[in-house]
This record gives C-alpha cells, sequence and structure tokens, in this order.
C-alpha cells in the first residue's frame, strides 16, 4: 500500500458495510495513530510545560535544559516514577486498540495480511477475530478458542476456508501485474477477442479507434463503469500486494485535494483557480465530508508506514559504538554503587586513562566506523519498492532518437505524436543490426527486472544497481554474446568483401578476354589484308 493513491479512502469489508460510511468516519475521526511516549519522555513534555507557564517570553536552551531534566528524573523515587509508568502503558494501550481499529475499518478486507499470503487456518482466524472484535471480547482467548476448534474440525468443515485460500493465491499471482484500465482499452480487447473468436483477420488500432469515436454516449458510459469496477479489483489486489511486501506508501491527499480530484473525475474543472472558486464556496459542513476522508486516508498511510519502518529496520545495519561504549562492553557485569548508572559512573575513570590505553579503544571504534559506512554505502543501492517494468526494443530506440529529431530542423516546437510516427517510421526502415543492438538493450532488460523482482518478492528489497550484482558467469556469457556478435559483423564484411573481390576478378577477366579477342580479331584483319595486298 504504498500508494495510498486515489481519492476514495481504502475499501471496507462487506461486514463493515453494515455500518454506514458517516458511522465508521465518525469511529476513525478520534483516533490519531501517535506512537506512545515512554516514562521519561512524559516526564520531560511536562516540565517543559512547567517552564513555559512560569517563563512565557523566555526561549527553552535544549542542552542546558535536557541536561536540567536528566538530574532531576534521577533524584525522582521509583514511586513518582510509577506515574508516568503507568500514563506509558496506558498510552501503549489506547495504541495498539487504535491499530486493531484502523486494520478493523480500513485493511480487514484484505484479511489483515502483514508478512505474506494467508493459510486456510489464518482466514478461519480472521473471521473469528473479525466476529470478536464486534463483540469486544479478549483477541488472546478467541486466538486460544479458534485453534483448539480448528483442530476438531473435520477436512469437509475446513474446505471453505481451503478454497478461499486457493482464490487468494490466484489474486496474489495477478497482484503482480497490476494496471489501470481504461474504457477505450477494454473495447480494444473485447473486438479483438470478437475478430479471434470469429475466425477473422485482426482489425487495425487505429480502425478500431475510428469506431470507439463513432459509439454512442450511453456504449461508452458503459463500457466506463466496467473499466471502474475492474480498477477497484485491482486496487484492492494492489493493496494486497503493496501490504505483503511492505512497499513505502505515498503521503496521502488533503481534504483541498481530495476535493479536486473528486472534481476532476467529474469533469467539473478546467483550471486550479477555478477549483478554489468552488473550495471557498463549500459551506463547512461540505468541507467536513472531504476532511474526514483526508484522515482516513492518513490513518492507512501511517499504517502502511509504520509496516515499511519496520521492514528497514530488520535490514539497516546497526550503528557502531564510540571509544567510551566499547570501554563501557568491558566494565559490563560489574558492580555500580546504588543510585549510580553504568554510563555517567565510569566516565571518570575513561578520562583518566593514558592516551596510550585509550588509543586502542579509539582504533576500535574507528574500524567498526568503517565498516558501518561501507554497509550503509550499499544500504543506499537498496530499494524497497516495485522495479520498474523493462521496455522494449522499439521504446529504447525511441527514446535515443527523439531528442535527434527534435533537433533538426522544422521539427523543434513539432508534437510528440509527429515525432513518434518519424521514428516508427526509421525503425521499419532500419537494418537488422542497429534493431538487434536494441533487442540486446531490451532483453539485458527483461533480465534485470526478473532479478528484481525475484529479490524484492523473496527479500522485501532489491538493489539498484543490477550489473554490479551479477555473478562472473552472466558476465562471461554476455561476453561470449558480445564476441559472437563481432565475429557475424566479420564474416560478413569479409563475405561481402569476397564477393566484391570475385565481381572485381570476373570484371578484369572479363575485360582481359575482350583484349585478347579484339588483338585475335585485329592479328586476323592484318593477315587478310597482307595476303590481298600480295595478290
Amino acid at each position: 500500500m504504498s500508494k495510498a493513491k486515489s481519492s476514495k479512502s481504502p475499501k471496507r469489508s462487506q461486514k463493515n458495510k453494515i455500518l454506514e460510511e458517516d458511522q465508521i468516519d465518525e469511529i476513525l475521526e478520534k483516533i490519531t495513530l501517535k506512537r506512545p511516549r515512554n516514562a521519561y519522555t512524559q516526564f520531560c513534555m511536562e516540565e517543559v510545560e512547567k517552564f513555559k507557564n512560569k517563563n512565557k517570553n523566555k526561549k527553552i536552551e535544549l542542552k542546558t535544559f535536557s541536561g536540567e531534566c536528566a538530574g532531576k528524573w534521577q533524584k525522582l523515587s521509583d514511586k513518582e516514577k510509577g506515574k508516568y509508568n503507568d500514563r506509558y502503558e496506558e498510552e501503549k494501550l489506547q495504541y495498539r486498540k487504535d491499530l486493531d481499529t484502523v486494520r478493523h475499518y480500513l485493511f480487514m478486507d484484505y484479511n489483515d495480511i502483514v508478512h505474506r499470503p494467508p493459510t486456510a487456518y489464518r482466514l478461519y482466524l480472521n473471521e473469528k477475530l473479525r466476529e470478536g472484535f464486534e463483540k469486544n471480547e479478549d483477541p488472546k482467548a478467541i486466538k486460544k478458542k479458534a485453534s483448539d476448534d480448528w483442530r476438531r474440525m473435520s477436512i469437509e468443515e475446513k474446505q471453505e476456508y481451503i478454497d478461499k485460500k486457493k482464490e487468494n493465491d490466484t489474486w496474489f499471482e495477478k497482484a503482480k501485474k497490476i494496471r489501470k484500465v481504461t474504457p477505450l482499452t477494454i473495447f480494444v480487447q473485447r473486438t479483438i477477442d470478437a475478430a479471434k473468436s470469429k475466425q477473422k483477420d485482426i482489425p487495425k488500432l487505429a480502425d478500431i479507434a475510428e469506431t470507439w469515436k463513432s459509439l454512442k454516449a450511453s456504449d461508452k458510459e458503459k463500457y466506463g463503469k466496467y473499466a471502474d469496477a475492474i480498477n477497484e479489483e485491482r486496487e484492492k489486489l494492489q493493496h494486497i500486494y503493496e501490504l505483503i511486501h511492505g512497499m513505502k506508501p505515498k503521503r496521502p491527499a488533503g481534504a483541498f485535494r481530495v476535493f479536486l480530484q473528486e472534481k476532476a473525475k467529474e469533469k467539473a474543472l478546467h483550471s486550479l483557480q477555478e477549483g478554489k472558486e468552488l473550495w471557498d464556496k463549500l459551506s463547512e459542513d461540505e468541507k467536513e465530508s472531504y476532511l474526514k476522508k483526508s484522515h482516513t486516508l492518513k490513518l492507512a498511510y501511517k499504517y502502511k508506514k509504520m509496516i515499511y519502518d519496520k521492514k528497514i529496520k530488520k535490514i539497516l545495519p546497526k550503528k557502531p559504538a564510540t571509544a567510551y561504549g566499547y570501554f563501557l562492553k568491558e566494565k559490563k557485569g560489574m558492580k555500580v554503587p546504588k543510585g549510580e548508572r553504568p554510563l555517567t559512573y565510569w566516565r571518570p575513570y575513561y578520562d583518566e586513562l593514558s592516551k596510550d590505553k585509550k588509543k586502542k579503544y579509539e582504533e576500535k571504534a574507528a574500524r567498526e566506523k568503517e565498516r558501518y559506512q561501507k554497509k550503509m554505502d550499499e544500504f543506499k543501492n537498496v530499494v524497497f519498492d516495485m522495479p520498474k517494468r523493462p521496455l522494449n526494443a522499439f521504446t529504447l530506440y525511441v527514446r535515443d532518437r527523439i531528442p535527434d529529431l527534435r533537433k533538426e530542423k522544422n521539427n523543434e516546437k513539432a508534437p510528440v505524436a509527429k515525432l513518434l510516427k518519424m521514428a516508427a517510421k526509421e525503425w521499419t526502415s532500419e537494418d537488422g543490426v542497429s534493431q538487434r543492438k536494441y533487442e540486446k538493450k531490451a532483453e539485458q532488460d527483461k533480465k534485470r527486472f526478473k532479478k528484481q523482482l525475484k529479490d524484492f518478492e523473496t527479500l522485501g528489497y532489491y538493489k539498484k544497481n543490477y550489473r554490479a550484482e551479477r555473478t562472473k558467469k552472466e558476465e562471461d556469457d554476455d561476453d561470449e554474446e558480445e564476441e559472437e556478435e563481432k565475429t557475424t559483423k566479420r564474416k560478413k564484411r569479409s563475405a561481402s568483401s569476397k564477393k566484391g573481390t570475385k565481381k572485381t576478378r570476373s570484371k578484369s577477366r572479363s575485360k582481359s578476354k575482350s583484349k585478347t579477342q579484339d588483338m585475335k580479331r585485329r592479328t586476323k584483319s592484318g593477315k587478310k589484308s597482307s595476303t590481298q595486298k600480295r595478290k
């Protein structure tokens, strides 16, 4: 769900449709999904409020203030600290409840999938959790009861969930190829399918486009509705796919942007200025509905971001310790006086060390820092989003050719459609060697996509620099292919040169033959003339 795309709030499950949209929005409106603050942070925030109330015009100096807070916190008794700990526990419980409500109303339609496609048992458990959530039952008790009931169930009773699992598995296969459809694309596909079924010649795309233009508005509207239904289903699949892989979510739209998107779909907007004017004319109640929609999108984004952050933390390299940190590690397990913290207690001992003794810890810290930096440089090459799809040979050719065509005379202000036609004509007239070059690039791009997609589905991420990660075998194969191409080109050249030499030889032979024949004719004619003279 890296992509909280449309102005619509995320899809709700069939059971949630019992509640009205407004009721669900009211439930979600109270939720903020703010992470719980620990006891020490809560104490510091309280001290900040006290300082602001006493000194309204003074600014807080963070260094001095944080030191004062740390000193005050250490002096507090366990009973006083317990008050802040209790607040933290309350916030923690509330945060978990809020997560459950967000997951229930926004993501339960996707079988509560986070890490992998659900098993038959998981589908059964999700169903029971949904029922329990509505009755405010304890999730732990539901899970225990569900596991016991599942063991006792016969295969016939389990069959319903096994079939659902198979359906979900096909969903995940489909989810890899998510693309939005338009009414025109559906019309094109249907006309092609109709031609194939009747065993007729498949019509050209230009002809199909012309027939689309001549269609009635009511027919076009039908195709539009059908496209919307398909896109809704595909969006649902996309949410599943994004949740499983923990893809990076896009920031959600605000209330005004949601309003603009809705009006743009209705084709009621011609400019941004017009949109602003319409927004200003709305009443507070009308604006409220858009604010609620944007709030649900924000909650969905926060939930997705939480999953995404967890995924990154798993593979992110750990920061190395400082020189003093490695000194502390050696002192681990040694007793410290009551009321003292090891971090502050051992500091004077470390400061009293000689330069030679400190050097040992400093060198270790420097080595670890270097290793960490290398790992971080590798990590920069990591991508958590879906890899880009491969391009075909013609598209790669067009990408290279259009900028050159744009530089030519009379093409500086030419539309892209015209340039595309010119490039397409050139592509058809191109020789096989240059086409082969782009076909090879397309093959390499396809290999890159397959490798990255495989990594993304197994690891949850892939590396941008595909060529750097390739094995020696793959590189050798590529080198062999290049050598083969070079040899074929050489053979062609040699063959053409041989043909040329044969032609020149044949021409020279024919010329020499013609010269000898002329000489013979001349000699014969000379002999004849001499005999005649003698006579």
